[in-house]
């Protein structure tokens, strides 16, 4: 049986690989290794982005040893997106204070402060309500309630990484109407691809492996649209690395 696989290789780096020795994984005989036997992989799209050096230098240059790793392998083909660095504007759900974090299992209302800006004037910070924890959990992370109006607002500096879900969802669905598989494999837990996937098996009858990285409970909607569903287990990763000579040195 033809099959294509799709990887979203941050969400799979963050939910199974980040923090174990297995970041050096080959992902075509991880893959192959959830598929049925009759299953022969023909093609792997492996979805990333250029990774910053402004948190951590070397961080570029790791990467770019694995996506050599890679590249050495005739299945895969890489797609890029991008980063992107901006700043916002959020309300707080959790203030450090004193080298403490704030975790109550009810509302707290923080006193005011005075709170030195750099450049600027002492100012005073609002009386904040902070709601709390709700039980509720959608593919597998812990959610808050809606702030507040009146909660403590902070600026902070993030990186978004942008494309590798729509990529990921437009190579699913050309390589579909063009006939190019039997089944598919789609390695992920992000729900923006419930659609795409949803087409893929409802309308053209293919069947979709949605193998969702370990750390993370499936989300339920990408359990109700997959044709099968997969869980990518520390055991799964063992020994199905790329060989020593491909990995980082010191």
């Amino acid at each position: 049986m033809r099959t294509r696989v799709y990887v979203d290789g941050f969400n799979l780096y963050y939910g199974a690989l980040k923090g174990t020795p297995f970041r050096w994984l080959d992902p075509v005989k991880l893959t192959a290794l959830l598929l049925p036997r009759e299953c022969t992989i023909d093609r792997l799209h492996y979805f990333t982005a250029r990774v910053s050096g402004k948190l951590d230098p070397r961080a570029p240059a790791r990467q770019q040893l694995y996506l050599k790793a890679l590249a050495t392998l005739p299945e895969v083909e890489i797609h890029y997106g991008r980063f992107l660095a901006k700043t916002a504007w959020r309300p707080l759900a959790n203030l450090p204070v004193a080298g403490r974090r704030i975790v109550a299992p009810r509302p707290v209302t923080l006193p005011e402060g005075d709170h030195r800006v750099l450049g600027e004037r002492p100012q005073t910070l609002p009386v904040g309500v902070y709601p709390e924890r709700s039980g509720g959990r959608e593919g597998g992370d812990r959610k808050m309630r809606t702030p507040i109006p009146d909660a403590v607002i902070a600026e902070f500096h993030t990186m978004e990484e942008k494309g590798s879900d729509v990529n990921l969802a437009a190579h699913l669905l050309n390589d579909a109407w063009k006939d190019l598989f039997d089944a598919a494999v789609v390695v992920s837990n992000d729900t923006d691809l419930v659609v795409p996937i949803r087409m893929v098996t409802g309308e053209l009858k293919r069947p979709i492996f949605v193998a969702c990285p370990g750390r993370w409970q499936i989300a339920s909607q990408l359990r109700n649209a997959a044709s099968h569903v997969r869980h990518i287990r520390p055991r799964c990763c063992g020994r199905r690395s790329f060989p020593i000579r491909y990995r980082e040195q010191g």
